[in-house]
């Protein structure tokens, strides 16, 4: 194969949107409920069977706790696949953020036509489809996918419609907004916004945006914005502790003038972009190199490329509170910036694109590997849910399974999902490392090893296993099994999951 004949294919006169859009299909959602829940994932596992447990979808619980940390549409795009699928699942779970990701490889698409052309559309598509945490993040079950699509898609249709000051073009640009915001929080769309404002500023288009027109589009997204807040308060839990427009200002305006966690260094950012951009971090630095002895020859959108990216850095590291994925939103905006360099200077042209097409190529069928064949091997012949048919079967040859109480020894959250646990079901934790408990720690933490209930299946971890089996005599004990990858590379399993099932009536003596 020539030197640009890969180029020519993805993003050259050859190429087709379709194509990548197709590769997007695949890397986005092949497998993708393979993985066990991950960290995080358990907020909205747990909130979202809640709603359906409790029959109640405006007023979120997490550990049987008032939590209306998040806006609502996050859980609601969850319920609503879940419900047409019949069961929740990773697969439900995720589905929302994948098809977010599959909105944000469009929406930059779209973006980089409007913005030059084709080829800088697709090469920027394609750029992004093969970053590693662009991926991650969009077969994760979080917010945070679903608002960086957001706020990018609300880019993309300002720079396809900025001529057209129509009222039906500002009202969907608003109203973008607001279902973004009714995601995350009012991040997305003040990331959308100051995106836009140097756009703005160097097409001097205040007074042509400044009309009745945009504060007729807003009234509707505002409407659309507070309906759900309105309902959580009027309908439904009168006790409810959560509220949600007192969650938007704690989230938003306190974290970033007063932070009250995720107080990372103000460096952060200078860190975590090159690594969230990775592997085209490689060539995002040599584009920020370039970009004095280009200056003078760049478009007016390129230079558009260049401020809306230093802003929204700028941005993000003077907020008061950091955290490492907050980076996510800017993403699409260095890697418009970088993709925008690759196609400049035509004595480069060939080498740049020769790298940029095989880097895309061998990092999908990396990325594929990854989270298509190595993910579900790691997991596969042995995993909780396995664990869970296990546990219920063993279980049912005592007594049937609605008969039994539950207590969770400090678990991983994800057991509450695979089980089914009522979110009422009691979970005690401890106190230190760990690694570190003793029986005496241990039974002064959790009141009920004093007990040994006979109608109660105690769920803990793996690493209290030989605390706990010195207690619970009489107790059937069910494991998770490792992975098959997880025993060829003999990955520890001490947070694995570990059920203790009464099998004789009345108090068990030690």
């Amino acid at each position: 194969m020539r030197s640009t004949s890969l180029a020519e294919l993805l993003w050259g006169k050859k190429a087709k949107f379709s194509y990548l859009f197709f590769a997007a299909v695949i890397l986005l959602f092949t497998m993708l409920g393979s993985r066990e829940i991950w960290t995080q994932e358990h907020r909205w596992a747990d909130i979202v069977y809640g709603m359906f447990y409790y029959h109640d979808y405006l007023h979120p619980m997490l550990d049987g706790n008032d939590y209306y940390d998040k806006p609502l549409l996050s859980y609601w795009l969850i319920v609503g696949v879940a419900t047409v699928l019949g069961e929740l699942t990773t697969w439900a779970m995720r589905l929302p953020s994948a098809l977010a990701g599959l909105l944000a490889i469009g929406s930059i698409y779209w973006l980089g036509v409007n913005l030059k052309d084709k080829r800088l559309g697709l090469l920027a598509g394609w750029m992004l489809l093969t970053t590693f945490y662009f991926i991650f993040w969009a077969r994760t079950s979080s917010a945070d996918m679903l608002n960086m699509a957001g706020s990018l898609f609300a880019v993309a249709w300002y720079f396809a419609k900025k001529n057209q000051t129509s009222l039906l073009d500002y009202a969907v640009f608003f109203l973008i907004l607001s279902l973004t915001a009714l995601c995350k929080g009012l991040i997305g769309p003040v990331v959308a916004v100051l995106a836009i404002l140097p756009d703005i500023i160097l097409q001097r288009s205040f007074s042509k945006h400044f009309n009745w027109r945009v504060f007729s589009a807003i009234m509707p997204a505002l409407i659309v914005y507070i309906l759900p807040f309105w309902a959580s308060t009027h309908f439904g839990r009168q006790n409810y502790g959560g509220n949600g427009l007192y969650e938007v200002y704690r989230e938003n305006f306190m974290r970033y003038f007063q932070p009250f966690d995720h107080k990372d260094p103000i460096y952060t950012y200078f860190i975590y972009l090159p690594i969230y951009l990775l592997p085209w971090a490689l060539f995002f630095i040599p584009a920020l190199l370039y970009l004095k002895p280009r200056w003078h020859s760049l478009s007016i959108n390129s230079k558009w490329i260049v401020f809306s990216t230093a802003l929204l850095f700028l941005f993000f590291t003077f907020s008061g509170s950091r955290r490492s994925y907050y980076v996510l939103p800017m993403v699409p905006f260095a890697i418009l910036l970088t993709a925008d360099w690759i196609l400049s200077g035509a004595d480069l042209l060939t080498r740049r694109c020769f790298w940029a097409g095989r880097v895309a190529i061998l990092f999908f069928m990396l990325f594929f590997i990854n989270f298509g064949v190595v993910q579900p091997l790691y997991y596969s012949q042995g995993n909780i849910d396995g664990f869970a048919v296990e546990l219920k079967t063993i279980a049912t040859q005592i007594k049937p399974w609605a008969e039994w109480k539950f207590v969770m020894l400090d678990p991983e959250s994800k057991v509450r999902f695979y089980l089914h646990l009522s979110p009422e079901v009691k979970n005690y934790g401890v106190t230190g490392d760990r690694a570190k408990q003793t029986q005496a720690m241990l039974l002064k933490a959790w009141p009920i090893l004093q007990n040994y209930p006979s109608d109660t299946i105690l769920i803990s971890r793996k690493i209290y296993l030989p605390l706990l089996s010195g207690l619970l005599k009489n107790y059937k004990i069910v494991e998770v099994q490792p992975g098959l990858l997880q025993r060829f590379l003999k990955m520890s399993d001490a947070n694995a999951v570990v059920a203790f099932i009464p099998v004789a009536s009345g108090d068990i003596s030690r």
